[in-house]
């Protein structure tokens, strides 16, 4: 090929990559972690990593393995993803009495409910696009590209269902751009490394019951009121942009085996915004009309906060924690390989989400997260020299202790159990399209928990239930 028809490619697909740096939802993994992967990692259910041979993820995932790529190589994977989460059992006032509020209709007007609803589909439907470049410069080095989704999770429930003063919507999105470089030591070992800045925006709401909350004030010295009653919708909105890096490397043992190790650093990652508060006239009350020396009941209850319900400037700390792979394919032969990959999340990292707002702390809900692992198999096994068949299963822990689960986040371990296949388009040389189908089945979690005392100390009492499906499919271009 002459360079003057090359690099035309090169533009062109590096335009088709740029057009895609959009993302929307998440396919969920533990916790608000998501795969970083194509349609053939989904096919293997992970196994492997980026391993096998000619992956352009490994611009991601492990820098260290473009290096025993030979060619240019260009991929976009559209992912489909259907999370359904339903909550069943109780929910109780801080007294242990079942718990009852006054809500707003769609028009803001009160309306008197016993909250007896489970709060519906929590889950939702999304669509991930994800993109991976691979370039050599010369026999030894190789510049990646990619575009990755590595963290998101979204929850909604009814705005009066039982459990709103834990949570009613949740959405956290990050979409990242990276670049990395891989070097080729020798014949048979690489290393590699690169650098990633993202975007994360994310959006909480739930009710804060105000009555419930003073009444559980160690300062607070009057009689405590009825919990339930009011409304005050508390929804906060924030994003920031951030860097990080990863490195990794590659070693060949053997012809038929390729080990990998990659490591993903930890990335800190303040978010920053605003928060509104929706109420009824009697909350607005309580938050704005002194009630003794000037103060108003929120700050009698807890002094030094003061909640302004025509909004204000808020922050909280949300950093994606480090992640270390080992990864290994063996290839029995032309036709036949198969792939193990063990991933570990420093998720002990996550304590607790502290919202703070003008200097002070509104409220921290304590998560106290675990270091979970994922391990997965897959294999390839092609049919023809056009066709292959992929399968594959995952076992991803959760990193969410029994005693802080909540229903903004009700993760329980799951399992990913995937098929796939990948075509080369004869009719167009160099292209190939990938697909894949995972299913998650997910653990039924326990939800007994108790809520902070400033969101007015209700409990759950209940389980959640969820299930997920994930279609994939890519689109590859080598020349």
């Amino acid at each position: 090929m002459n360079n003057k028809k090359q690099q035309a490619q090169t533009f062109l697909s590096l335009a088709l990559l740029s057009g895609f740096m959009v993302a929307a939802g998440s396919a969920q993994a533990g916790a608000f972690m998501t795969p970083t992967t194509n349609a053939a990692g989904w096919g293997r259910a992970f196994g492997g990593g980026s391993l096998f041979k000619n992956d352009p993820s490994s611009a991601y995932n492990n820098p260290a393995a473009m290096a025993f790529i030979d060619k240019n190589i260009s991929q976009f994977t559209l992912n489909y993803a259907n999370i359904d989460i339903k909550y069943k059992g109780s929910a109780y006032d801080y007294s242990g009495r079942p718990t009852s509020a006054t809500v707003l209709d769609p028009n803001f007007n009160p309306i008197y409910d016993t909250r007896t609803g489970d709060g519906g589909q929590a889950g939702f439907e999304a669509w991930v696009p994800t993109g991976f470049m691979v370039m050599p410069i010369n026999d030894r080095l190789n510049f990646g590209l990619s575009q990755v989704v590595p963290m998101g999770a979204r929850t909604s429930y009814d705005n009066d269902w039982k459990g709103r003063d834990f949570a009613v919507d949740t959405k956290i999105e990050t979409v990242a751009l990276t670049g990395s470089l891989s070097f080729k030591v020798t014949d048979e070992f690489s290393v590699g490394g690169g650098a990633i800045l993202q975007h994360t925006s994310g959006f909480v709401s739930q009710n804060v019951d105000l009555f419930a909350a003073a009444a559980q004030s160690a300062d607070f010295g009057f009689t405590p009121f009825a919990a339930g009653q009011g409304f005050s919708l508390m929804r906060v909105k924030v994003d920031n942009t951030s860097l990080g890096w990863f490195a990794g490397i590659a070693w060949k043992p053997t012809s038929q085996d390729t080990l990998g190790l990659n490591y993903h650093a930890k990335i800190k990652n303040k978010l920053e915004g605003k928060y509104n508060i929706y109420a009824d006239e009697q909350s607005r009350l309580l938050m704005t009309t002194p009630v003794l020396d000037g103060k108003t009941l929120v700050e009698m209850a807890y002094p030094g906060l003061h909640l302004y319900p025509d909004g204000a400037k808020a922050s909280t700390q949300l950093d994606i924690p480090a992640t270390a792979s080992f990864d290994w394919v063996h290839q029995f032969n032309d036709r036949w390989g198969v792939g193990f990959s063990a991933t570990w999340t420093d998720w002990s990292s996550f304590k607790a989400l502290t919202l703070k707002s003008e200097g002070s702390t509104i409220v921290s809900i304590p998560y106290r997260y675990k270091d979970a692992w994922q391990f997965s198999y897959g294999t390839d096994y092609k049919l023809t020299d056009d066709f292959t068949v992929r399968g594959g299963v995952s076992f991803d822990q959760t990193p969410t202790p029994d005693a802080t689960r909540d229903p903004r986040i009700p993760d329980g371990d799951r399992t990913f159990v995937s098929l796939g296949f990948g075509y080369k388009v004869s009719a167009i040389p160099g292209l190939s399209v990938d697909g894949a189908y995972s299913h998650q089945f997910v653990e039924t979690v326990k939800l007994r928990t108790k809520n902070v005392d400033r969101l007015g100390g209700a409990s759950l009492d209940g389980k959640s239930e969820a299930r997920g499906d994930v279609v994939s499919v890519s689109a590859t271009y080598e020349f």
